[in-house]
Order: structure tokens, then C-alpha cells, then sequence
């Protein structure tokens, strides 16, 4: 079974308040991160650390589950570990970030599908040749992942088996674009008002 994994524990240092919890689409960022990924997959696990209680709060209609990293001051690889840990026995992870909302179910699908189809350890989107989220790995990966210094991104492991890895090319630059400034969030907001328009 592929467990989902969203990341959302972080300080949003750059934007100045949670971004998990700015509003978007009549919605957190996080419910719309957290329930898209949750429409494709049975199980998710969402890391929480700074203002996790409120994260955790929003979360509560979604059906997903909520795991505390205590360390997520050290970064991203600590909330990587910690959801890995907390996912333990599935047979694959999607590790998405809670910060990508504009990341659709049509991505989210191509990596899945190119997972069953490639039987690869490692699927990644990728747009105009750089790679993006979400990611697809095996759970054959995750002592490996365990194992890395907290310094170290979980690219360390990504790039390093070319011949377990298949990249998905997607039409799309979201896959690439997370929401770190203001000036990230009002590209998000403009986003969503013109996908309203329809």
C-alpha cells in the first residue's frame, strides 16, 4: 500500500506567519494540500511541528492523521524521518509538501501511475527537466532515509540509483513551485481566483 506523507511542520521563517495555515480557496493551504492527497490515496499521515495544534485542528474533517515532529526545527529531513517512522509497514511512500497547493490530482496521478507502470523504487515529476514533488519511493528506501544526517535532503538518496529511478514529465511548473514568501502566496491566491473563473 503507498502511504501519503505531507510535510507541514515547518516555520515559515520566509513568509512571516504559518503558511500552512493562510486562507486559500475558502480553505487552509494545508486542508487543500491534505485533502487532494487524501482523495487518492486510503492512508495519510501529515507532520506537524511548529503551531501544529492549529494544523492539526484544521485537519480534523479530512481523515488523516497527524504526526508530531518534535525536532522540526532541524528541517525537512527531520519531518521526512519522522513520517517514515510513522508509516512503518507500508510498502511505499508519496512524500508530498504542504506547501504546494498548487499541485493538482492530475499530477498526483501521473506519479502513481507511473510508479505501477515502471516498476521503479523511485518515481519523481519532473517539468522542463528539473525535478519536482511529489515523490514516490519504495519502502525499501526507508532505512536508508532514516539513516541520513539531518543536514542532508532526502535528494541524497534520490539521486543515487539512477536504475531504480523513473522521472514522469508533466506539463506543469507547479510541481516544481512551493510557497515560501509572500510574494508566493500571492502568486497562489491568483492561481485559485483564476481557476474560479473557471
Amino acid at each position: 500500500m503507498v502511504v501519503g506523507i505531507v510535510l507541514a511542520a515547518g516555520m515559515s521563517t520566509r513568509m512571516g506567519s504559518p503558511k500552512q495555515l493562510l486562507p486559500l480557496a475558502g480553505k487552509t493551504t494545508i486542508e487543500v494540500v491534505a485533502g487532494r492527497i487524501r482523495s487518492r490515496l486510503e492512508k495519510v499521515y501529515v507532520v506537524v511541528g511548529h503551531r501544529g495544534n492549529e494544523v492539526s485542528s484544521v485537519l480534523e474533517p479530512y481523515s488523516v492523521e497527524c504526526v508530531v515532529n518534535p525536532e522540526f526545527a532541524q528541517g525537512m529531513t527531520s519531518s521526512v524521518k519522522c513520517g517514515i517512522k510513522a508509516a512503518a509497514g507500508a510498502g511505499a511512500f508519496l512524500i508530498c509538501l504542504g506547501d504546494q497547493p498548487g499541485v493538482g490530482v492530475q499530477a498526483i496521478d501521473f506519479v502513481l501511475e507511473g510508479a505501477g507502470r515502471g516498476k521503479k523504487g523511485i518515481v519523481l515529476p519532473t517539468f522542463q527537466g528539473h525535478r519536482g514533488h511529489p515523490i514516490f519511493i519504495d519502502s525499501s528506501y526507508a532505512q536508508e532515509i532514516l539513516a541520513l544526517p539531518q543536514d542532508k535532503g532526502l535528494n541524497q538518496v534520490t539521486r543515487t540509483y539512477p536504475d531504480d529511478t523513473l522521472e514522469v514529465p508533466i506539463g506543469q511548473r507547479e510541481v516544481l513551485e512551493d510557497m515560501d514568501t509572500p510574494e508566493d502566496y500571492q502568486r497562489e491566491l491568483a492561481r485559485y481566483t483564476l481557476d474560479s473563473r473557471g
